[in-house]
């Protein structure tokens, strides 16, 4: 099968196993393997015709990214703040049949 083989450079001595050969003779394969996938695959693409309908989800795809930036750019501690504000509103007394808070104490 295979057989050791053994490089003197610079004075220091290399030994090559026979199963090191075999685990980079397989690397390599692998690696031309994927490369000829890669090479000879078919890419697909898709072209849009304009429309009224693209148009219109351009444009609220557009008021979306816009409202997230503006959402992102606000500090955390003023997100958390109005989410805290609307959920007490929301929440009210869930003990009450008429919606209305007890008095506490």
């Amino acid at each position: 099968m295979l057989s050791d083989h053994v490089f003197t450079i610079f004075g220091r001595t290399l030994t090559i196993t026979g199963y090191e050969q075999l685990v980079t003779g397989a690397i390599v394969l692998i690696a031309l393997g994927a490369w000829v996938v890669q090479l000879f695959r078919r890419r697909r693409t898709v072209v849009l015709q304009r429309s009224a309908v693209i148009d219109r989800l351009l444009h609220d795809l557009s008021r979306i990214a816009d409202s997230l930036e503006c959402i992102a750019n606000r500090p955390a501690d003023q997100v958390i703040a109005a989410a805290n504000r609307r959920t007490e509103e929301s929440r009210g007394n869930p003990l009450s049949i008429f919606g209305h808070e007890r008095p506490q104490g």
